[in-house]
């Protein structure tokens, strides 16, 4: 896969929540890794237009277009002072259709979203938008933490876009996914990431193979540049991921949206699901 593709084109839908702006910063790292264009988009939900209206609440979309508008000025200004290309798009629409309906009229390469934590509970919630374009969409999803911004707040602009790639967590059980997870490794080294941390979770099988299999993947990412250690372990996958990856204390978790021994048909595997939810950690989920 080239590099240029990899990363060349990125869709970020925002709603010009808390952290939008800290999570678009976050991403120029990527400029190194063959970045060059953002397209921001703004969905207006038709669902909540309906309700609204049933409601006899007035609503005005030119007047929604002209507000969205004034705010991803801010946006637009960053990223050419960057020296990135930006887009804006404001489209009605159901949402998660919306989304991977201007991804691939784009043709980007990645969908970056932002995940918050759930009130009063530590656990994170992925939002049902995330949840459908990742389902839906055959492009891979970086979704970034808000907790990870919130830690270094301080020194947002400086420190956060090395710290997102900082140290990566690949989990892999040798499926065609997990495969094309691993060729964003070198890209991920070229935006900032010189730590890598591999896991395998055995159910069962030999153990000796893995291992073998494990050695040679971390030959395969030293040689990138990259400081490696593995990990062979017995147990949940996708429990098992997230404890290593708050042990290691992570900045990224990559790893495939489908696992072997899933039903077809299934469009995200529950190990994949289940980390994207329950860690604490950004992930970047590669189809």
């Amino acid at each position: 896969i080239g590099g240029i593709k990899m990363f060349s084109k990125i869709l970020y839908p925002t709603k010009f929540d808390e952290f939008s702006l800290p999570i678009l910063k976050s991403l120029v790292c990527l400029k190194s890794a063959g970045l060059k264009e953002i397209v921001l988009l703004y969905v207006i939900d038709e669902d909540a237009i309906y309700f609204a209206k049933e409601s006899e609440l007035p609503v005005d979309i030119e007047k929604i277009k002209d507000s969205v508008n004034k705010k991803m000025q801010e946006y637009i200004d960053y990223l050419k002072s960057t020296g990135l290309e930006a887009k804006t798009k404001i489209v009605s629409g159901k949402v998660v259709n919306e989304l991977i309906k201007e991804a691939n009229l784009e043709n980007v390469s990645l969908i970056v979203t932002g995940r918050h934590k759930r009130h009063m509970m530590d656990e994170l919630f992925i939002g049902s938008t995330t949840d459908g374009v990742i389902k839906k969409s055959s492009l891979p999803v970086l979704v970034i933490k808000y907790h990870t911004i919130k830690m270094i707040e301080g020194k947002l602009t400086e420190q956060f876009c090395p710290n997102l790639f900082r140290k990566i967590l690949y989990a892999t059980d040798w499926s065609e996914h997990s495969e094309r997870a691993k060729n964003y490794m070198p890209f991920l080294y070229n935006a900032g990431a010189r730590e890598a941390v591999i896991v395998h979770v055995m159910e069962d099988g030999s153990r000796q193979d893995r291992e073998l299999k494990l050695n040679a993947l971390k030959q395969d990412f030293e040689k990138i540049g990259f400081k490696v250690s593995y990990h062979l372990i017995h147990g949940k996958p996708y429990k098992e991921i997230i404890n290593l990856a708050s042990e290691q204390d992570v900045s990224l978790i990559l790893m495939g949206s489908l696992g072997k021994g899933f039903i077809k048909g299934i469009l995200l595997g529950s190990v994949s699901q289940r980390v994207l939810e329950y860690s604490d950690r950004s992930v970047f989920i590669v189809k």
